[in-house]
């Protein structure tokens, strides 16, 4: 069983969110999708970004929570910040800028699974560490510190040697493949990760190895593995239907719950979400990861990237929800 998690859990002071905010364009087939043509769909226009989804997932679960970032001088930007604002997160830290705020576009499958995902941040991606300096402030006094790779990497790489220089834990979230490659040069023992929480795609851009045709879990955890020498104490390994798998000294293996899906948009946010959530209110490894795979089943069963009504009582509600079998593959 992985030990007890560190003392920020108990210190009672705000997590920090950094990362994306995005305007979320989701268009669901009523077909079966095909090609080159057009296709008769549902759309919505909702709140999105993976720092701003974590962080308002981790309001509406009772924890005091700021969020860092950047939007645009348009209708969209202040939309965002309002929204957000009303789950309960501070968002005095994000920043505006001169043009349009990101949108993610999702082009979902009759069944609700993502068939495409089209992002476009550019104000996001144009930030520098000089743009940022003031984000260092909020940090002091936090339990500790989340940031998705959809920020630079010279940002990315600021918010780590500011959250080591208090000794802050940091949760990493690689968000998708090609974001994760450009965090692989940033890990190192000298500037320590304590979660980093891939799904098998960017963990083998994050460790640099070919795991398209590895059906032996054991090599995955060998690549989990290769990213703790680099730095990171844990791997929180998401495996989809399959549950997760905590690689730490030990390994921790948590089943999915059965959910009805309507839209998998924002299941690993939700996920990333519970767990620190969970964490921070005291609760062990173990009982935090099955409550984190709850949030990650009932947000799929709703639209949107965030459940609007996600909160303590409605996972209370939903407890003895039945799990999946986790099924593993030749796992140690």
């Amino acid at each position: 069983m992985p030990r007890q998690p560190p003392v920020f859990i108990s210190s009672g002071g705000p997590l920090v969110v950094a990362g994306g905010l995005n305007t979320d364009i989701l268009s669901r087939s009523h077909a079966p999708l095909r090609l080159g043509t057009s296709n008769p769909a549902h759309t919505t226009f909702s709140a999105g970004g993976v720092g701003r989804n974590l962080a308002q997932n981790l309001a509406q679960l009772g924890v005091p929570t700021k969020l860092l970032g950047v939007v645009g001088d348009d209708l969209f930007g202040t939309s965002l910040l309002s929204l957000t604002e009303q789950s309960g997160v501070d968002v005095s830290g994000v920043l505006r800028r001169s043009g349009p705020t990101g949108s993610y576009t999702a082009v979902l499958e009759e069944s609700g699974e993502l068939h495409a995902g089209l992002s476009s941040m550019a104000l996001t991606a144009q930030l520098s560490a000089a743009d940022v300096s003031g984000w260092a402030e909020p940090l002091t006094g936090a339990s500790a510190l989340i940031v998705d790779a959809n920020l630079p990497p010279d940002v990315v790489a600021f918010l780590l040697d500011e959250a080591a220089l208090r000794g802050l834990p940091v949760a990493l979230e690689p968000v998708s493949a090609p974001k994760a490659e450009r965090l692989r040069p940033l890990l190192s023992p000298a500037r320590p990760v304590w979660l980093l929480s891939p799904d098998r795609a960017e963990l083998a851009a994050l460790s640099g190895m070919d795991l398209a045709e590895i059906e032996d879990d054991s090599t995955l955890i060998d690549a989990a593995q290769h990213l703790r020498r680099q730095g990171a104490e844990w791997v929180l390994l998401t495996l989809g239907k399959r549950g997760s798998v905590l690689v730490g000294e030990e390994l921790l293996y948590t089943s999915a719950r059965q959910a009805d899906v309507l839209d998998v948009t924002g299941a690993g946010d939700a996920l990333l979400s519970g767990l620190l959530a969970h964490l921070w209110h005291g609760q062990s490894w173990p009982a935090a990861l099955t409550r984190a795979h709850l949030c990650a089943a009932l947000t799929i069963e709703a639209p949107g990237a965030v459940r609007a009504d996600l909160s303590p009582a409605l996972l209370a509600a939903n407890l003895e929800r039945p799990a999946l079998d986790f099924a593993p593959n030749t796992l140690p």
